[in-house]
């Protein structure tokens, strides 16, 4: 039996806040409207784009000039702004070393996945990537459900993520999930949503994530 650990990739593998929150704001800006504060811009990194911005009351007549000019402006310079987080290329791997398949599983488009991972120098130590569509409409549940359907039959997985949509994702397809808290959700928003296990550091990650994989 194949093990596997889906990976969030912002919050959980790599801290993407700063170009993030700078690239909203453009977009915000672009589409001609005052842009949100910068604590309301990081409750974007994690679910849909398209989500996030019908949440906080964009016109809907403006929604996709706001997604395009963010898009635009992460795709020039706001991917690459990223970093990742302390210990993070260690546990993974110490995970590939125990024998789990690692697979981000990622709401960001796959177009801007890819070449992060790569600058950031996480490629090699990943066996695949699923992202959103260039869109970003899908939901966290549809993308990890690509991510199982690419798995050999048999596999047995676990999520880690550090947002609510990570749980409920994982949760439509009978998983569990781990989450973590370093990133941009918090404990009350994990154990709310029902995650099966939180870890505080990526030191704890290993044998959290080997624990879930062997019940």
């Amino acid at each position: 039996m194949t093990s596997v650990a889906l990976l969030d990739l912002d919050g959980t593998l790599i801290d993407s806040a700063d170009g993030v929150v700078a690239a909203l704001r453009d977009g915000f800006v672009e589409a001609g409207l005052d842009a949100p504060d910068d604590a309301v811009l990081r409750t974007f990194i994690g679910p849909p784009v398209h989500d996030s911005v019908r949440r906080v009351g964009v016109p809907a007549d403006l929604h996709d000039a706001v997604v395009a000019g963010y898009q635009r402006a992460f795709g020039e310079r706001g991917n690459l702004m990223s970093h990742v987080f302390d210990g993070i290329p260690e546990a993974l791997a110490d995970l590939r070393a125990a024998g789990v398949r690692l697979v981000v599983a990622t709401a960001k488009p796959y177009r801007f996945a890819v070449p992060v991972l790569e600058h950031l120098g996480l490629a090699p130590l990943v066996d695949g990537v699923v992202g959103a569509p260039d869109d970003e409409s899908e939901s966290k549940g549809g993308i990890i459900g690509r991510a199982l359907a690419s798995l050999p039959a048999g596999s047995r997985a676990v999520m880690v993520g550090d947002r609510e949509h990570d749980v409920a994702g994982a949760a439509e397809h009978g998983l569990d999930c781990i989450g973590v808290l370093w990133g941009f959700g918090d404990r009350e928003e994990l154990e709310g949503a029902g995650a099966a296990a939180l870890v505080g550091s990526p030191g704890d990650l290993v044998g959290t994530v080997l624990a879930r994989l062997d019940r």
